[in-house]
């Protein structure tokens, strides 16, 4: 095989056409997004069990929160609505099938329905006692309300050793990111990975969190 500097083939084996350097990012975190054909129908059916639930004056999350509070019992929701425990069993299933093939059943172990007014915070944190943390997002417009943020599991002690500006960021300096999410989707990531929201702008955001453990 011939090849021109003006006309290399992209498959040529000249040692001179040969990768020669590589960099590689190892143990990327998984995080998933689900997006539900039927939200429309689950976001109703929860609009109208939040009419009938209270506003609980304890969440026992208060250190980690601003001007964000939970509607009902834990669990009660899941139980009440099969069809939102049977969307989320969905979409933790896909997560680990698409991730960390974890060899076994799944279940939601806890989960909370959250409404966010203006002004709301919820610092960085990571959720303990389980494999995947899961959100749904149900009344959420993202010109409206604050987006989660997501930071860099870092276990050493010893991170940055040194902290000197970046040129530009890459998937390999940057300590904090997000994606585009929407109204409808549900979010599943690695419990330990730390996540929160800025002051969030507008009232009404609203989302179902979820604890999930082996079944």
């Amino acid at each position: 095989m011939t090849t021109t500097d003006n006309n290399k083939h992209p498959l040529s084996d000249r040692l001179e056409d040969k990768i020669t350097n590589e960099t590689y990012g190892l143990f990327p975190t998984p995080i998933s997004k689900f997006s539900l054909s039927n939200h429309t129908d689950l976001k109703n059916q929860i609009l109208l069990w939040m009419g009938e639930e209270d506003i609980l004056k304890k969440s026992g999350r208060e250190s980690i929160t601003h001007n964000v509070v939970q509607i009902g019992e834990s669990n009660k929701l899941m139980i009440d609505l099969p069809d939102v425990a049977n969307a989320f069993k969905t979409a933790i299933a896909q997560h680990n099938d698409n991730s960390m093939h974890y060899n076994c059943d799944l279940k939601v172990n806890e989960s909370y329905l959250e409404l966010a007014n203006k002004d709301a915070i919820y610092a960085p944190h990571e959720v303990s006692n389980c494999l995947y943390h899961s959100i749904y997002l149900i009344n959420y417009d993202d010109e409206r309300h604050s987006y989660y943020k997501f930071r860099k599991s870092v276990g050493s002690n010893h991170y940055p050793i040194m902290q000197i500006n970046s040129k530009q960021l890459t998937q390999y300096n940057m300590t904090e990111a997000t994606f585009k999410m929407a109204e409808g989707d549900i979010i599943t990531f690695p419990s330990n990975l730390t996540f929160g929201f800025d002051s969030n702008p507008n009232n009404e955001r609203i989302t179902l969190s979820a604890n999930i453990v082996p079944a």
